[in-house]
């Protein structure tokens, strides 16, 4: 099932393969790294997301997770 990721990018939520949350020393923004495999398993691909706070970043991750879940 495809999992809406940004507007206009979405992915397939078997092909997700691990969501990391770190927060940002020098600027203290959350960033949020998806990786993912593309069409081949023998690459990945990479996105990243930054938020402003703590909150932010748990909504999107939230937002995410129930999205995974219907598939």
């Amino acid at each position: 099932m495809l999992v809406k990721i940004e507007k206009g990018f979405y992915l397939n939520s078997q092909h997700i393969i691990a969501v990391k949350v770190a927060k940002d020393t020098l600027n203290g923004r959350f960033i949020m790294n998806i990786e993912y495999t593309p069409n081949s398993v023998q690459t990945t691909g990479l996105f990243q997301k930054e938020f402003d706070n703590k909150s932010e970043a748990e909504l999107y991750l939230q937002t995410l997770h129930k999205e995974m879940l219907k598939s």
